[in-house]
C-alpha cells in the first residue's frame, strides 16, 4: 500500500508495477466528494448528505389528515385532540458502484507533480462519475420497469422520477406525513405553444407545473423552487421567448439574465432523458418525450458515503495505469408531496 507521500508523486504512480490499494481518509474522501459534487449539474440544487455509515435515516413529520381547529362550542379534548403524529422515515441506504479509468503516461506529461497531480487525478475520476450518477439519480428503477440489465447501475436504485410516479396513495413512495407527488400530463405538448386565434397568447408548461404545486410550498417564495428539465426543453423555451420579440426574449437568447419562468429558476440537466414513452419507459418507443420537474431547492437528496477506495493496476505493455474506484451512493426525496412532474413533454 502506498503511503500518502508516495501517492502524491506522479513518478511513483507511473513507476509502480504492482496493484496498490489506497483508502481515502475521511478528509480526503470529503475532497473527492466535493470534486464530484462540483462536476454534477445538480450540485447547487440537490441536498448532499455525506454518510459516515452505509445507512442513514431522515425523518419527515406532520399531523397527517384531518383538521386541527374546532368551534369552541363543540370542542372536546376526548374527541378532537391530535394525539399522534404521522411520520415517514426516509432511509438512505448507499449501494456500492465500481468503475475504472485508464490513464496513459503521455496524458500525464503536462500534469505537475506533487499535490496538484493528486487533485488532477481526483477531478478526472469525479468528472467521469458525475454524469452517470446524474442520469441514474433521475431515471433509475430497481423494479425492471425499463429493463435495465444487471450490469447497468440504473437498475440499482429507484430514481427520483420513479419515486414520484409511484407515490400515489398505497404505493411504495407515498408519504404518510404529507402525501404523494403531483403528476401533470402534457399529452405531447411542447414547452411553449402559441394560440392560433387572437390575441395569440403564449402558453407555457411551466405555468401548468406551478398550478399543480400545492400552495403551501409556494408561500415561502417562488424563488425557492426549481424547474429541472433537459437542456433541449430549455432551448425550446428560449427559442419561444425569442419569437415574442420582447426585451425578455432578447435577454434569454443573449444570456444577459438568469433563465427562469417568473421568479423560478430553470436548471438545465443535459442527462434528463428525452426518449421516455407514455408508460414512463426509457427508449420505449421511437417517439419519446421528456419531463419537467418542479420542486423546492434541496428537496432532492443524494446520499454519498465517505468510505471510498482507489486501486491502481499498472499496464506496462500499453504504458498506462488503470485506476479502479468504488463508492456508495443513494437517491431519495425528502418531501415527495412538494414535487410536480410534468410528463410527456414533446421536443420541438
Amino acid at each position: 500500500m502506498f503511503n500518502n507521500k508516495k501517492f502524491l508523486s506522479k513518478s511513483e504512480f507511473i513507476a509502480k508495477m504492482t496493484a496498490i490499494t489506497y483508502d481515502l481518509a475521511p478528509e480526503e474522501a470529503d475532497v473527492f466528494l466535493t470534486y464530484l459534487i462540483d462536476q454534477s449539474v445538480l450540485k447547487n440544487n440537490a441536498r448532499i448528505v455525506r454518510m459516515a455509515k452505509n445507512e442513514k435515516n431522515i425523518a419527515a413529520i406532520g399531523y397527517g389528515s384531518g383538521r386541527f381547529l374546532k368551534p369552541a362550542a363543540t370542542f372536546s379534548k376526548a374527541s378532537h385532540a391530535k394525539k399522534t403524529f404521522a411520520s415517514n422515515k426516509i432511509t438512505l441506504k448507499a449501494e456500492k458502484v465500481r468503475g475504472v479509468v485508464t490513464i496513459y503516461d503521455d496524458d500525464l506529461e503536462d500534469v505537475p507533480d506533487g499535490p496538484t497531480f493528486k487533485s488532477a487525478l481526483m477531478k478526472l475520476i469525479a468528472a467521469k462519475v458525475a454524469n452517470e450518477l446524474d442520469e441514474a439519480a433521475y431515471i433509475a428503477d430497481a423494479n425492471d420497469l425499463a429493463g435495465f440489465g444487471d450490469d447497468d447501475i440504473r437498475s440499482m436504485w429507484d430514481g427520483w422520477r420513479y419515486q414520484i410516479t409511484h407515490s400515489g396513495d398505497g404505493q411504495d413512495y407515498y408519504n404518510e406525513a404529507s402525501g404523494g407527488g403531483v403528476i401533470v400530463d402534457a399529452e405531447g405538448a411542447e414547452i411553449a405553444a402559441r394560440e392560433e386565434a387572437e390575441p395569440f397568447d403564449w402558453n407555457f408548461l411551466y405555468a401548468s407545473a406551478l398550478k399543480g404545486m400545492p400552495s403551501i410550498y409556494k408561500t415561502v417564495g417562488l424563488q425557492n423552487l426549481r424547474f429541472f428539465n433537459s437542456d433541449q426543453v430549455t432551448l425550446d423555451y428560449t427559442n419561444a421567448l425569442a419569437k415574442r420579440n420582447t426585451s425578455l426574449g432578447d435577454q434569454a437568447i443573449t444570456g444577459q439574465a438568469p433563465l427562469g419562468y417568473g421568479t423560478v429558476p430553470i436548471v438545465s440537466c443535459p442527462l434528463m432523458p428525452t426518449t421516455v414513452d407514455e408508460s414512463g419507459i426509457l427508449d420505449g418507443s421511437s417517439e419519446g418525450y421528456s419531463d419537467i420537474l418542479l420542486t423546492p431547492n434541496q428537496n432532492l437528496i443524494i446520499g454519498l458515503q465517505r468510505e471510498l477506495k482507489i486501486e491502481t493496476d499498472r499496464d506496462a505493455e500499453n504504458e498506462a495505469t488503470d485506476v479502479y474506484y468504488s463508492m456508495r451512493v443513494d437517491f431519495k426525496i425528502e418531501n415527495i408531496n412538494a414535487c410536480v412532474l410534468v410528463k410527456n413533454v414533446a421536443i420541438a
